[in-house]
């Protein structure tokens, strides 16, 4: 019995270390997201699932350079302000911070969370503060994607023995169709994927 008294805590701190590690990276950014089925409901500590993809990236090997290395990253949009990166390839555990494009008929520029009114369309397009509206393309150290997933995983604040820790969401996933920064951004966000 106590033996498997110890077991179970053991498999407890696992699954602890497992959620804080995750957890870590996890900021607070209130945000609004408008679900597939057209409900519109806030998050303060969230990722986004943007896909998976086949990539080379370029790295500085010891002894041999810089080498390109095939890779096959996740890409996640974190409440933090970035998309993180991580996967493995033909070296071992590799990770990338890409960024976030706007591509239009005016060509392609950089954009920073805080330029955003909303992303809508399943996360294919952007509609920025200054209400330039273009495809949200995802640039991986020079290889341009589009979003293939746009499901939200959603974190809480838990009290565990006194001290506050992100824990993962036990609600299933949500499939986005938009999300804004402010509710009214998620308003209209809804209204342009409705018309698209």
């Amino acid at each position: 019995m106590k033996s498997l008294r110890i077991a179970v805590l053991a498999m407890s701190f696992v699954i602890l270390a497992v959620s804080l590690s995750q957890a870590r990276s996890i900021l607070e950014k209130k945000m609004w997201y408008v679900s597939n089925s057209g409900k519109i409901a806030q998050a303060r500590f969230w990722v986004i699932f943007l896909g998976n993809y086949d990539c080379t990236l370029n790295r500085n090997l010891p002894g041999q350079g810089m080498t390109a290395i095939k890779a096959s990253m996740n890409l996640q949009y974190i409440s933090s302000g970035y998309i993180e990166g991580n996967g493995y390839g033909s070296k071992g555990k590799i990770d990338c911070l890409p960024v976030m494009l706007l591509k239009n008929e005016q060509g392609e520029k950089k954009i920073e969370r805080d330029s955003i009114d909303y992303i809508y369309a399943g996360g294919a397009k952007v509609k920025l503060l200054t209400g330039e509206v273009g495809d949200l393309v995802i640039d991986i150290e020079g290889q341009k994607e589009t979003a293939k997933r746009f499901v939200l995983n959603e974190y809480k604040l838990t009290d565990y023995y006194g001290e506050e820790i992100l824990k993962g969401n036990a609600e299933p996933e949500v499939y986005l169709e938009a999300i804004s920064y402010t509710k009214e951004g998620a308003q209209r966000a809804m209204k342009a994927s409705s018309s698209k």
